[in-house]
């Protein structure tokens, strides 16, 4: 029995959305170790669109190449992360209609 809950623990963690939310939890945790989400979000000018790209932009080429990777991983996984997200729940959603 005790590789019965093995074998469904293994799918359930190596299931693609797991992984995904998983790579993407890991890198806003790390991120926010790293990265003052308050002190950056009260630094950008708000009045201005160009002036807010400029300044993120800057941020981010200013800063150690371990964040980078970090920003870049936790952009890379949020649309594959919503993508998947609106599948599954389209699935969800014609379910219900075929009850009713």
């Amino acid at each position: 029995m005790r590789r019965v809950y093995v074998v469904w623990a293994y799918r359930a963690f190596t299931h693609p959305l797991a992984v995904k939310l998983a790579v993407f939890a890991y890198a806003l945790i790390h991120l926010s170790v790293y990265v003052s989400y308050r002190s950056v979000l009260q630094n950008v000018p708000g009045y201005s669109l160009q002036k807010s790209s400029l300044y993120l932009r800057d941020a981010f080429l200013h800063t150690e190449f371990f964040t980078q990777a970090l920003i870049v991983l936790a952009l890379l996984t949020a649309p594959l992360l919503a993508y998947d997200t609106v599948r599954n729940l389209g699935g969800q959603v014609r379910r219900l209609r075929g009850l009713l």
